[in-house]
């Protein structure tokens, strides 16, 4: 089933959104880079990921942080 992943760089930042199926096999992000499946949350390029509101970077209970 094909879904939405936020590409995220080595400092948390949100680089590209993409549709995928999460399948490694036909794809998956450059060296250096994770895939997020954001579910229903509003995600936008530049965005910081603070994965599951644990305070990477920052001391927010987001998961998405706006620039």
């Amino acid at each position: 089933m094909i879904s939405t992943y936020a590409i995220i760089n080595s400092s948390n930042i949100v680089t590209d959104i993409n549709m995928w199926d999460g399948n490694t096999s036909t794809w998956s992000p450059a060296s250096g880079f994770i895939a997020v499946e954001t579910g229903s949350d509003y995600v936008g390029i530049g965005m910081t990921y603070n994965s599951g509101g644990v305070g990477i970077g920052s001391t927010s209970t987001n998961k998405w942080i706006s620039s």
